[in-house]
């Protein structure tokens, strides 16, 4: 297909698709499309901003799951490849087009269809956001049992599609899968399935959690909710070491009876440069605790406790009010103090904490860029783990030698039978490099539901870049990273 032919298939596809949605929500401008490609990581400002063969084609908005079911029925028809998208606050790429084609934002479908407080069931759309969906449930004493920290920007079908296993709420309540009750799924051919947890079809909602959108785009959302809490207390200790600081996280993490609301273990560096001030120790854990006034004291108390055995030294209580404004914007205050902003994330088990730590550390110390160190609790003896790098963009070699830093590590965590927590474009050969049987099985069913590959290519069946180039150029980055 030459160059006429494609533009009259574009235009094409612009009138039939503004039958339906109305022409100010389908747009083809450049610097929308641009503005609407990327995610907090860096991979479309190096590869698809350069590159006319990833750039998408069209941002289409539909408003409901009519009309998205119609936009992924026009897209199978004119064999133009679909990015399912809402805030794109998920990172890696997760979000960001890799064949071209169009670019659905979901975020127009905001409404919440049904509260039942009696049953403590909520039925939205997927693209509304958590901070709407929180507010909404507050009417009727209610709240959601889990969310991610950055819910005053993030959507709720983000967090089903990426992972939903570590945030606020998780330890008490558990992750997003345990809450779901039903998705509505539009799958590549436009069709709409309804799934709960007692279909016996092709997709089940283990399936849909933590699929990054591969098998169709999530349109409603219907999960359980619980009584909103009374009171909030909080919690904070600093400690000299990391072997006292990890005791003292996981006695809390594993407390059957007071179990946090939020739980998180990072370093002094990641406290500076996260917030306006920081304890006095190395290492930091915090806690927040939120249910019944006499609940939440005892909780209180006994992790005083707990923190007393481990020379624990308490942080003023102005701090942890402080943090806990602050925790939805804790990542993104990182962020902001660098030009080029490298991270990666971790899901270690409980018992590997320690060693994952020791191996960081021995990576970093002698490394000369700014770094930090974060953990968050999850479910099921699982934490995720974020590493940053705050590099310049002016500096490439530095950029590529914390980028192999990371690589190191990455192959570190699946070793010691780990793995990475956000896979997105970005970590793909990871997880065809690891994981080959979840690969066989994912691949299976994506060519079975998506025979031409068409929506959100290029995240777990298939990688942009081989292993052994990604281990090549690391290699050469991290030679050149020690020359300079």
């Amino acid at each position: 297909m030459n160059i006429t032919q494609k533009l009259e298939k574009l235009d094409r596809f612009t009138k039939e698709v503004e039958k339906f949605i109305s022409s100010s929500h389908v747009s083809t401008d450049p610097y929308e499309i641009e503005a609407t490609s990327a995610d907090l990581s860096l991979l479309p400002k190096y590869h698809y901003k350069f590159k006319e063969e990833f750039r998408a084609s069209h941002v289409i908005r539909p408003g409901n799951t009519e009309e998205l079911s119609k936009v992924m029925k026009k897209c199978r028809e004119f064999s133009l490849p679909v990015t399912i998208r809402a805030a794109a606050t998920s990172c890696f790429s997760s979000s960001s087009p890799t064949r071209g084609g169009a670019i659905i934002d979901m975020r127009r479908m905001n409404k919440v269809h049904e509260i039942d407080a009696d049953k403590k069931i909520v039925r939205c759309d997927a693209g509304i956001s958590w901070i709407k969906l929180i507010e909404s449930l507050l009417d009727y004493g209610l709240a959601p049992k889990c969310y991610p920290t950055s819910y005053k920007a993030s959507c709720l079908g983000g967090f089903v599609a990426s992972a939903g296993k570590s945030g606020i709420g998780v330890l008490k309540y558990g992750g997003i899968r345990d809450a779901l009750v039903s998705v509505t799924l539009v799958k590549p051919d436009g069709s709409i399935e309804e799934i709960t947890k007692d279909s016996k079809g092709n997709l089940t909602l283990d399936n849909i959690v933590e699929s990054l959108g591969i098998y169709g785009a999530i349109a409603e959302i219907e999960m359980t909710i619980t009584t909103l809490k009374t009171s909030l207390g909080m919690i904070g200790y600093g400690f000299k070491s990391f072997n006292k600081a990890i005791d003292f996280y996981l006695t809390l993490k594993n407390n059957k009876v007071n179990k946090p609301f939020f739980l998180s273990l990072s370093n002094k560096k990641f406290e500076k440069l996260a917030h306006k001030t920081l304890p006095t120790r190395d290492f930091f854990v915090y806690a927040v605790f939120f249910d019944d006034p006499d609940l939440t004291e005892k909780a209180l108390a006994s992790s005083k406790e707990a923190a007393l055995k481990t020379d624990g030294l308490s942080v003023d209580e102005w701090y942890l009010k402080e943090k806990w404004l602050d925790i939805a914007d804790t990542e993104l205050n990182l962020g902001r103090l660098c030009r080029n902003p490298v991270f990666q994330e971790y899901w270690i088990a409980d018992e590997r904490c320690q060693s994952f730590y020791e191996m960081y550390h021995s990576k970093t110390k002698k490394l000369m860029y700014k770094n930090a160190f974060y953990i968050m609790a999850g479910i099921n003896g699982g934490n995720r783990i974020k590493i940053f790098g705050l590099s310049d963009i002016k500096n490439p070699r530095e950029f590529f030698g914390i980028k192999a830093n990371f690589h190191e590590l990455s192959k570190f965590a699946y070793g010691q039978q780990d793995r990475l927590y956000t896979i997105g474009v970005v970590n793909t050969f990871y997880f065809i490099k690891f994981n080959p049987d979840g690969l066989e099985y994912t691949k299976a069913l994506k060519t079975k539901l998506d025979p031409e590959n068409l929506v959100n290519s290029y995240r777990f069946v298939q990688a942009k870049m081989k292993y052994w180039r990604i281990q090549l150029l690391f290699f050469i980055a991290k030679w050149l990273y020690w020359v300079a």
